[in-house]
């Protein structure tokens, strides 16, 4: 499928568009107006030639008036013009073309059809004439000429404008594309510059050091990005004090309480209220342990280590830890595994996401549950899911539980701390891989979805 346009390139299209219809529209108003002014010319030289004819008469005296009109078709020998007069007491008319009506005024007469031309022309018979008419006392006198000019002229007028009109859509359309193209340009750069950033990769800039709205645009995120830059330093700096700072007094309280558990003189209560003490501090240091990392990896402060993982292999040592507490709980952990399927990844941070979803469908799942460790080729992809028969969330809850901390209604009462989806979803996100939470009615059916390495 082939990607749409952008907007840019639409913007540039548009205006092109724009230009030509203006073009077009300013072209057709000249043109009118052009034919127009050369046609009132052209019936203005008519009628003056007729006038000056008709003033010829004096007295009723036609002998003045034939001789002109002998005079002047001896010397049109092209066909350009016509002149005529008609007597109007029915004597041969003069002139070198017979009319088939006489008339006053302005008429466009056609050869063949209004008039018969009494001289053979030495060039092609024009296609039409603009003639004026005068009534005189004794007679018509009316003269014409060809529209040749006139339609020459209109073509002239077209050629040129269609060629210039042209070219300007050409150098218009190629100057908004070209200015279409640098912009998107400049905004693949943004685009890749804050996918880098998001990545981990906080050092890069933009540095588009133009003047004009995209650049002042470029420059504030730059300026954002210094400040992100600076705060995930002083996160990194917080992140490194809060260890250093708190998991150590955590460890010395625990070994402090935990050599006073195991006195053989402690009265049992005593006993089991320390015993449970330890529970909580053990809880309390795998939630902050798993804080810090999520942190770690939301800020790219991971790298992981792309290296060629069997997803088979990894599940089989997942399932061969997990069963037994599987099965102290009451539930079935079961394998689904091709021979091999070989992923890039980070092993360590892999097997942690798959050991997140397995333990929390165990612990939310009422037993007895069937739990299915599932990896399947599917095309160019390979798919990893941990499936349950299990209650499932609720459709609105999908999206909220990969969030940190969330935990629905019905699991307050099991422990965890909220994070293990959380964890998930940014592990999923270092490799670059689709992470899927979907009800299956029943259970909850929880995907990694990798690209097969000879497809990346």
């Amino acid at each position: 499928m082939k990607n749409p346009l952008t907007w840019s390139m639409r913007f540039a299209i548009a205006i092109s568009a724009v230009f030509a219809l203006a073009s077009l529209f300013a072209g057709g108003l000249s043109y009118v107006m052009q034919s127009e002014e050369m046609l009132r010319r052209l019936q203005a030289d008519v009628r003056a030639d007729t006038e000056s004819l008709a003033l010829g008469v004096k007295d009723g005296d036609l002998q003045d008036l034939v001789d002109q009109v002998i005079a002047r078709i001896s010397v049109i020998h092209d066909g350009s013009q016509i002149v005529a007069f008609i007597p109007a007491d029915g004597s041969a008319p003069q002139g070198n073309a017979r009319i088939s009506a006489p008339f006053d005024g302005v008429r466009h007469l056609a050869p063949g059809k209004d008039f018969v031309l009494t001289t053979s022309p030495t060039d092609d018979l024009p296609e039409s004439y603009v003639a004026y008419g005068i009534r005189l006392p004794d007679g018509w006198i009316m003269t014409g000429r060809d529209d040749a000019w006139q339609r020459e002229q209109t073509e002239i007028l077209l050629n040129s404008f269609g060629w210039g009109l042209g070219l300007a859509l050409l150098l218009s359309t190629g100057f908004a594309v070209f200015i279409a193209r640098r912009t998107e340009a400049r905004i693949r750069r943004m685009e890749s510059v804050l996918e880098a950033v998001g990545a981990g990769r906080h050092e890069l800039r933009i540095h588009d050091g133009g003047e004009d709205d995209v650049a002042r645009l470029a420059q504030s995120v730059d300026r954002a990005l210094d400040r992100l830059e600076a705060g995930i330093d002083a996160i990194r700096q917080v992140s490194t004090d809060v260890a250093h700072d708190l998991r150590a007094p955590l460890a010395r309280l625990r070994l402090r309480l935990e050599p006073i558990a195991l006195n053989q003189g402690l009265p049992p209560e005593a006993r089991r209220e320390i015993g449970s003490a330890l529970e909580d501090l053990d809880q309390v240091s795998e939630t902050f342990d798993a804080i810090l990392r999520l942190s770690r990896m939301q800020a790219g402060m991971i790298e992981i280590a792309n290296a060629p993982v069997d997803l088979a292999v990894l599940c089989r040592d997942i399932h061969e830890v997990m069963a037994p507490s599987a099965e102290d709980m009451g539930h079935s952990l079961i394998l689904n595994l091709p021979e091999q399927a070989m992923v890039a990844g980070d092993r360590e941070l892999l097997t942690q996401a798959v050991v997140n979803l397995t333990d929390n469908a165990m612990r939310h799942c009422p037993a007895p549950a069937r739990i299915i460790l599932a990896v399947r080729k599917q095309g160019a992809q390979i798919r990893l899911s941990v499936l349950d028969d299990g209650p499932g969330i609720p459709e609105p809850e999908l999206a909220r539980v990969r969030e940190r901390f969330v935990r629905l209604d019905s699991s307050r009462n099991t422990p965890g701390s909220g994070l293990g989806l959380a964890l998930v979803e940014a592990i999923s996100k270092l490799h670059q891989i689709d992470f899927r939470l979907e009800n299956i009615n029943p259970g909850l059916r929880a995907t990694l979805l990798f690209e097969a390495p000879e497809n990346r």
